[in-house]
């Protein structure tokens, strides 16, 4: 009787380095972002905005930021979808008048000493404000979480107000708002195939050569603290835009103006920290 087993064909490395090169060619899918214009033109008036009452004051500075609190109050529930409208709207308002109010009152540094009290104090409110609701408060965590979001970015945002308090804060605000204008513009090339999946490293890159050449203008801040802030600035602004953007709300003009205001106001107090460590 014949022995018809055949020793096994040799083990190679082959299908092993076929399947990484497979790997390689598998590309994360990065999710489409719809065409808005209106963002980016409302990104670059506000950031406009700002950047000319900078040099003005900071009661300018506060009312620029007033009317973008205001936007956001107006549309912050409707974007995301959130129950009681109305009354986020009222813990919203009342939130961004704290906030704003806070920092323009504190004329002395520490600039933001009082600022965590206005935070607390809106966060109070908004806790009062989901015990009030008559409506058996479905969405519970998510309506206080979204409410407290908004605070914070409104927060953030008015630190920008006590910058032009300090030495070169306006040079500041100036170069970071910049920076979010010209990284807005960016936005524009999302509906590229080839351009989506290198939108936040093209924002950074534009925001952060457009605050170098503004900083070597105004000739106070070296290139390379421009090009720090500028990037940070940029960075923020853009992140913030890209996670709205995916929204289903995000298709009206009003929660398109609640997108461009968020993301200009998140990175106040990245530009606050960034300006008070290294430039003033």
């Amino acid at each position: 009787m014949s022995d018809d087993t055949s020793d096994p064909p040799p083990r190679t490395r082959a299908p092993a380095r076929a399947g990484a090169a497979a790997s390689w060619l598998v590309t994360v899918p990065v999710p489409e972002i719809p065409s808005q214009p209106l963002v980016t033109v409302a990104v670059v008036a506000l950031a406009g905005l700002l950047t000319i009452t900078a040099f003005a004051g900071p009661v300018l500075v506060a009312l620029a930021l007033a009317l973008a609190a205001g936007v956001i109050s107006w549309g912050w529930s409707g974007l995301l979808g959130l129950p009681s409208p109305r009354g986020t709207t009222f813990v919203l308002a009342v939130g961004s008048a704290a906030a704003i109010g806070t920092a323009l009152a504190t004329r002395d540094d520490p600039f933001l000493a009082w600022m965590p009290a206005a935070l607390a104090g809106s966060m109070i409110v908004a806790f009062i404000h989901q015990l009030a609701r008559r409506d058996g408060r479905p969405r519970l965590v998510e309506s206080v979480a979204s409410i407290i979001t908004a605070i914070a970015i409104v927060v953030s945002g008015s630190s920008l107000v006590v910058l032009p308090r300090t030495l070169h804060g306006a040079t500041v605000v100036a170069l970071a708002c910049t920076a979010v204008a010209v990284s807005a513009l960016t936005d524009l090339v999302g509906g590229s195939r080839r351009l989506r999946a290198w939108l936040l490293p093209l924002a950074l890159l534009a925001g952060g050569a457009a605050a170098i050449v503004v900083g070597y203008q105004l000739g106070v801040v070296s290139w390379g603290v421009s090009a720090l802030l500028g990037l940070l600035a940029a960075g923020v602004s853009h992140a913030v835009r890209r996670v709205l953007a995916i929204l289903p709300a995000i298709s009206s003009a009003r929660s398109q103006l609640v997108s461009a205001c968020a993301s200009v106001l998140t990175g106040g107090v990245v530009v606050y920290v960034v300006g008070r460590l290294l430039i003033t």
